[in-house]
């Protein structure tokens, strides 16, 4: 289905903070969509935006699933305080609840009402059918050029090769045994494709490479064997930092048409000790990743008890002060058991939502390796 987003109308005006921009979230049983952010003006938003939206089901977990109503769709108008935030720093403005049916029907044209504090707020929008195999939400590339077997086809450079064929970007994610890098994993896949375990013993031996999907973009998220893992556990502390040391000079070699490395996440569990974190930052990235100026931004879980979940990095983020980060991102990731509360379930999907964003924004368009000159930086801070 494509949607429109046309403009918002009837946003009530804030009496104590102006918002930096709204934008649309598109929430149904397949998948989760944004608009961009746009200002508001005369209470009015407009975005004339179209979005891709999924009709049928993708690699959804159960557990993420169980949030939505079959076919149904969920609007909300959110209010943005914070300049390019992608984490807790907005507010739900207004909510349209309806299905995809719906969305159909009228010839796709709608002005959706929601009344808050007895005043009505409208989102206009068109909605329209489409057979193809829905992807993602951004515009479609036009197809390949079409050549003859009997051409030959003339020279290009690596670069040029991988803008024709893109490779998956490299995501390796490392960190302290117990961190939830495996559990990472899973919330941004939406499915269980990392072994994740509670106890002390990390559950990745050696390096692991699983593909996912983010808005039509492959990704490559390699787990790693946890550091400080002690002597009871499937790999000494000295093996664990030279698998992590082996696997980064061998990305960054680029022997391969997928080496390289788009970004770094560094796990850390709330409970970690401030001298741990610094320490296993220094160890992975005071080499050759920070001479190439790879990009690196820390992730946080443990935080489903933590009202909002950003308050921790609000208390604690001088503890990264001496980082080199190009952003971060707390979160939870615990997994799905009998009798979990609503809100548990939300607050997962709100995680899902906040780490595919984080590595949509902040992995460097092209991987970096050794051909990077040093001091180039990958990011956009």
């Amino acid at each position: 289905m494509l949607l429109t987003f046309i403009a918002g109308t009837g946003l009530p005006m804030p009496p104590d903070r102006m918002p930096t921009g709204h934008y649309v979230h598109v929430s149904t049983p397949y998948g989760q969509y944004d608009t961009i952010r746009a200002s508001m003006t005369d209470c009015s938003v407009s975005w004339n935006q179209i979005l891709t939206i999924h009709e049928r089901p993708q690699t959804l977990s159960r557990w993420l699933m169980s949030i939505f109503k079959s076919k149904a769709v969920r609007f909300e108008i959110r209010a943005l305080y914070e300049p390019g935030s992608i984490l807790d720093q907005y507010e739900v403005v207004c909510a349209f609840d309806t299905t995809f049916e719906q969305l159909l029907a009228k010839d796709g044209q709608h002005t959706l009402i929601s009344s808050v504090n007895n005043q009505s707020i409208s989102l206009k929008l068109k909605a329209r059918g489409t057979s193809e195999s829905v992807v993602n939400s951004r515009p479609a590339h036009p197809p390949a050029a079409v050549r003859s077997p009997d051409t030959p086809a003339p020279p290009t450079s690596t670069s040029q090769r991988e803008r024709a064929h893109p490779q998956e970007k490299n995501v390796v994610i490392f960190g302290e045994t117990g961190s939830g890098k495996s559990s990472i994993i899973n919330v941004i896949a939406q499915e269980q494709v990392a072994k994740t375990s509670n106890d002390a013993p990390g559950c990745t031996s050696e390096p692991k490479r699983y593909l996912v999907d983010i808005s039509g973009q492959k990704f490559a998220l390699i787990d790693t064997a946890g550091l400080n893992e002690g002597t009871a556990g499937t790999v000494t502390p000295k093996q664990a930092k030279q698998q992590l040391k082996g696997l980064l000079d061998k990305l960054m070699s680029h022997k391969s048409p997928s080496d390289g490395i788009n970004l770094l996440v560094y796990c850390v569990r709330n409970t970690t000790a401030p001298r741990a974190i610094l320490d296993a930052y220094d160890t992975v990235y005071s080499g050759t990743c920070r001479k190439k100026r790879v990009p690196i931004v820390v992730v946080v879980t443990g935080l489903e008890s933590e009202t909002p979940m950003e308050s921790w990095w609000d208390a604690h983020k001088e503890i990264f002060n001496s980082m080199h980060l190009a952003g971060h991102a707390c979160v939870t990731t615990i997994q799905e058991y009998p009798g979990i509360p609503e809100y548990l379930t939300r607050r997962v999907a709100q995680s899902s939502e906040i780490l595919r964003d984080l590595i949509m924004k902040k992995c460097s368009a092209s991987p970096v390796d050794d051909s990077v000159p040093a001091g180039t930086w990958c990011w956009s801070p």
